[in-house]
């Protein structure tokens, strides 16, 4: 297991300010070597000669030689990218998520990875029962389809998200089984799995190929009940992390791992992500 951080660590609740390069550098000072880029529709595009302030970026819009160039200089590599803009709340929406999801992957491969993490949409309420929202898992996976067979190198993972429509391990295995492509999958956000109350290491153990991505993260509820969840350090929270590093330990599927700590203030967020990087290390490596 070889952690990486996801381009999202570098942001706080709704604030993002520094350039990709700044944010980059910020990544391998804290001791990364991979990252994870996101694409966004509507967010600012990246040129050689127009660097944002920002570094969650319309990347299917941007320039992306420039990109690789940037994230290269700063000693990282880009090992995945995660795209949004899937919506499967209704066939309205399924031509034009198919052309978002086909951009993501478009561009993950422009930029010489093959883990492309996207969001699977909003359920109508959290903890539906996957019978409840069986009609959202299925286009999420006809979308998916469609875009798989165009891109053979590519695996998917879709987000397991509090408040989604792939949310808990039912939905996880409706969705696989609904799948055509067998690179079809879910990114396992181990902190959404927390705060939903399941035991999400066990997909890892059943289903090895179908995790193309895990997504570490530590929850815990908000004691001042603002948000339904904190992302907070690594070890500090109430995510069982040792329960998933037991169970991927050795397996030899193709995945990204990726952290996030997305409630760390900016001012605290290096030392986090540092901290979060050295505890996971600690439980792969057994210390």
């Amino acid at each position: 297991m070889k952690f990486s951080a996801i381009i999202h660590a570098m942001t706080f609740d709704g604030q993002d300010a520094l350039s990709l390069p700044e944010a980059c550098a910020t990544l391998r000072e804290c001791g990364f070597e991979g990252v994870m880029l996101m694409s966004i529709p509507g967010r600012p595009a990246l040129t050689a000669g127009s660097v944002p302030d920002a570094c969650l970026l319309d990347l299917a819009n941007s320039d992306l030689d420039a990109v690789k160039r940037m994230v290269a200089d700063e000693g990282l590599e880009i090992v995945g990218l995660y795209c949004s803009g899937i919506d499967p709340s209704s066939s309205d929406a399924f031509d034009a998520s198919v052309a978002s999801l086909r951009d993501g992957a478009r561009v993950a491969r422009e930029l010489g990875c093959h883990h492309l993490g996207h969001g699977g949409g909003r359920a109508p309420s959290p903890g539906l029962a996957v019978e409840a929202k069986l009609s959202l898992v299925q286009r999420l996976a006809a979308i998916v389809d469609a875009v798989a067979d165009e891109f053979d190198e590519t695996l998917f993972a879709v987000d397991a998200h509090y408040h989604g429509v792939i949310e808990s391990l039912a939905d996880c295995e409706r969705y696989i089984a609904a799948l055509s492509s067998p690179r079809g999958g879910v990114l396992l956000n181990t902190g959404h799995m927390t705060t939903c109350g399941q035991d999400g290491w066990e997909l890892v153990e059943r289903r090895p190929e179908r995790v193309p991505v895990i997504g570490w993260k530590d929850h815990r509820p908000d004691p001042e009940g603002k948000r339904p969840l904190l992302s907070v350090e690594l070890g500090t929270g109430d995510t069982p992390l040792g329960r998933y590093v037991e169970a991927a330990r050795g397996q030899h599927a193709d995945r990204a791992h990726v952290i996030n700590v997305e409630h760390a203030p900016m001012a605290d967020k290096a030392a986090a992500l540092s901290a979060s990087l050295s505890y996971l290390r600690s439980l792969r490596d057994g210390a």
